[in-house]
């Protein structure tokens, strides 16, 4: 007779896993971008508890990984199994967090309602976050019809318009859901319940739709130290612009402003706010184009510039576009009409933006556009590419770059990641939201690509001999199905 089970474990409710060729596999969200490597003893135990169930604790190891698995959402915990594999502290983060929006909506409720829609944001000291949540406040246009507080870093400010006797009080209420992790704030709009926002991108959906947009129209990727330093600036200034049916935020300074201004009122989006998603600047006599904070290009001319922003849009649009066997990646690709496509990390945009002039007279170009999509054609990995100025083509991939590992240290010995864990990188760059079907296509995909480590120097000398050396993967490129 079977005991009953005392711990069941089950699949996170966004969460697919997706097998790799030598018995590992990938586990992700297909809603954000969390995932994770399990080699193939692994993968077999996490399937088998899950079917059926635990009947005793496992060993430290297993516990740790129940536990982040569990924290990140890509599994879920009975109250048994969460009870062995919680951490105390963590149980106490949750209660407190209970406890602070409980008290932040008592405060809220009475707070006198205003005719138009008011959000209080609580930010802190050194948060990227934050800082580019101001930039792209004061960069856009100024709000009409609602206003946004922002205070718990020392300082209030205040954009838009609220009631001229509650800023002190907004204030309060925003430095309140501070607490909760910068930035995070309390809406308050007339006619409908408070609701409560946590992190820049529910605060950012939240300007976006009391400004009479629609959140998932507008491109919103995650700002970093690096992109804030980009996009902040005197003189800085932020244009929703169409992207298809979505908007992405384009931002411009200095001269640029004024040569890139008929451009951009000629695709301007019916949007009042977006966040900084491309920024264009010309400190001397190169047009610099950054991705949040990778220099993605630079060009000597405002045509090369409008064609670079034209191909970044085309991309964001295209973005919904993809077949279920294929799926757009976040790297980069460096493209040459006689030769099969090299992908690359997006770390490696801004060394490769620098270089573009010698891989130019090589007759390479690292490619203008947001996503790389993968796909299979007659058992060879190929990708969809945009080179600048041209209509999208289909390319063979030759290889993907990655960076050698760290050295060794007195604390971490070095470790060579094995080639199914480079394919499991891959497939974690996979471009949320997306489906299942896509992510189990694009694990497919990536396991005919072969890995090489590189780094961003060598492969400049390497990058005709890398393609060549395997001339049953020689194809020229082909226009790409629309």
């Amino acid at each position: 007779m079977r005991v009953p089970l005392s711990m069941k474990i089950g699949w996170g409710r966004q969460a697919v896993l997706a097998g790799l060729a030598n018995g590992g596999a990938v586990l992700a969200r297909t809603d954000t971008a969390i995932g994770a490597y399990l080699n193939a003893p692994a993968a077999r135990w996490l399937q088998e508890i899950i079917a059926t169930g635990l009947d005793e604790p496992p060993g430290q190891a297993g516990v740790t990984c129940l536990r982040v698995w569990a924290s990140t959402g890509l599994i879920t915990l009975d109250d048994r199994a969460a009870t062995l594999v919680g951490d105390p502290a963590s149980e106490e983060y949750e209660e407190r967090g209970r406890s602070l929006r409980r008290d932040l909506l008592q405060r809220a409720v009475l707070f006198p309602r205003a005719d138009t829609p008011t959000l209080a944001v609580g930010v802190g000291r050194d948060c990227a976050y934050c800082d580019q949540l101001l930039t792209d406040l004061a960069a856009n246009a100024p709000l009409r019809d609602g206003g946004v507080v922002m205070s718990g870093d020392g300082e209030t400010r205040l954009f838009g318009t609220v009631p001229g006797t509650g800023l002190d009080q907004l204030a309060e209420l925003a430095r309140a859901a501070a607490p909760l992790g910068t930035p995070s704030g309390v809406l308050l709009h007339p006619g409908t319940p408070l609701r409560i926002l946590e992190g820049y991108h529910q605060v950012s959906a939240a300007i976006v739709s009391m400004l009479g947009g629609e959140p998932g129209r507008v491109v919103m990727e995650t700002p970093s130290s690096c992109s804030v330093n980009v996009t902040s600036g005197e003189g800085t200034s932020v244009r929703p612009v169409r992207a298809g049916d979505g908007v992405v935020g384009i931002a411009t300074r200095g001269a640029v402003t004024g040569e890139l201004d008929g451009w951009l009122s000629a695709h301007a989006a019916d949007a009042a706010y977006a966040p900084a998603t491309l920024t264009v600047e010309r400190p001397r006599n190169l047009y610099l184009v950054y991705r949040g904070g990778a220099m993605i290009a630079r060009h000597r001319t405002a045509a090369d510039t409008i064609a670079c922003l034209r191909s970044m849009l085309a991309g964001y649009a295209d973005h919904a576009g993809a077949a279920e066997d294929e799926a757009d990646v976040d790297c980069g690709v460096l493209w040459h009409p006689d030769h099969p496509a090299v992908l690359i990390p997006d770390h490696w945009l801004s060394p490769m933006a620098k270089k573009s002039s010698r891989l130019r007279r090589s007759g390479w170009q690292l490619c203008p556009q947001p996503y790389v999509r993968l796909g299979m054609r007659d058992g060879q990995a190929w990708a969809r590419v945009r080179p600048l100025g041209e209509d999208p083509r289909m390319a063979p991939v030759a290889l993907l770059a990655v960076d050698p590992p760290p050295p060794a240290t007195d604390e971490q010995p070095a470790r060579t990641p094995s080639a199914e864990e480079r394919v499991a990188q891959l497939v974690c760059w996979a471009v949320r939201p997306l489906t299942p079907p896509h992510l189990h296509a694009l694990a497919a995909t990536a396991q005919h690509i072969p890995i090489r480590t590189l780094g961003p120097d060598p492969i400049l000398a390497e990058l005709p001999d890398l393609v060549l050396a395997r001339p049953d993967r020689f194809r020229r490129t082909v226009p790409a199905r629309s």
